[in-house]
């Protein structure tokens, strides 16, 4: 089978620069093709048209050349003899076989990007991308079934990270509005103490009883003692007898009234 030229742009879904760059065991390989390459002239005449068709025209339709009578020369050596004779002067492409099938073409292999970018376009191509975690493009490698994993993983953990400071917050919150309500209760019951002790330590000379009435303490009357008429003031008591009720009748034999009785009395 003749083998065929392979360029680049051939493929689909691929970027060389992006490839190169992120798999650099590709241009390693690269580099041990181009110290294992040799040039091949009879590619070098299939790969370059106006040598194609002037091996063609002049030498391979004729059963003989017509200069020799020997038969037609091959494109290797007829390639081979034009380039060493015209074409590395020239500054002509050479041919080399790449795998099987195919061919590349290039004036400094070794030297040559676009060379490069073939090599790792026919790589991708022949078996590159039914390798795993192999990709032809940035895309298809953002697409890939391990990036969506782990940005659904990252996007996993940020919500989880959001959750866990709303809890926090709600907690702190939740924290604070117990801690109030506790001081609320707490400013209650000292109040309530408070008035206790006072209640109990008295609120001067006097305090109220359930009824509302006062009762003085002391050595003093009680009101209950006014109300009958035992403590109606010193005035009463220190009235003189002059002033009194009291009837002394001299000469006879019994009192009036309420009077003393002085009978036998003398």
């Amino acid at each position: 089978m003749a083998k065929t030229q392979f360029k680049a742009n051939q493929v689909s879904d691929f970027n060389a620069g992006w490839y190169l760059g992120e798999y650099s065991d590709i241009g390693n390989a690269f580099d041990d093709y181009t110290r294992n390459s040799t040039p091949n002239y009879g590619l070098y005449v299939r790969g370059t048209p106006d040598l194609e068709n002037a091996w063609r025209g002049d030498y391979a339709n004729h059963p003989v050349t017509l200069a020799t009578g020997n038969p037609p020369e091959s494109r290797y050596s007829w390639g081979e003899k034009h380039w060493n004779k015209h074409g590395q002067g020239e500054g002509r492409a050479m041919g080399y076989a790449l795998g099987d099938n195919y061919y590349i073409m290039s004036k400094d292999l070794a030297n040559d990007q676009s060379a490069e970018n073939t090599f790792a376009a026919w790589h991708f191509d022949t078996s590159g991308r039914n390798e795993p975690n192999r990709y032809g493009t940035k895309q298809a490698f953002y697409d890939s079934p391990g990036e969506k994993k782990k940005r659904d993983d990252a996007r996993d953990e940020r919500l989880q990270i959001a959750d866990d400071a709303r809890a926090e917050d709600d907690r702190l919150h939740d924290e604070k509005l117990e801690k109030e309500r506790a001081a609320a209760l707490l400013k209650i019951a000292e109040g309530a103490e408070y008035s206790r002790l006072a209640s109990m330590r008295g609120g001067g000379s006097q305090t109220l009883g359930a009824s509302g009435a006062a009762t003085f303490k002391g050595k003093g009357l009680t009101s209950s003692e006014n109300k009958r008429g035992k403590g109606r003031g010193t005035g009463q008591l220190r009235r003189p007898y002059g002033a009194s009720n009291l009837s002394i009748a001299a000469g006879t034999g019994a009192g009036q009234g309420t009077g003393l009785n002085t009978v036998g009395l003398g």
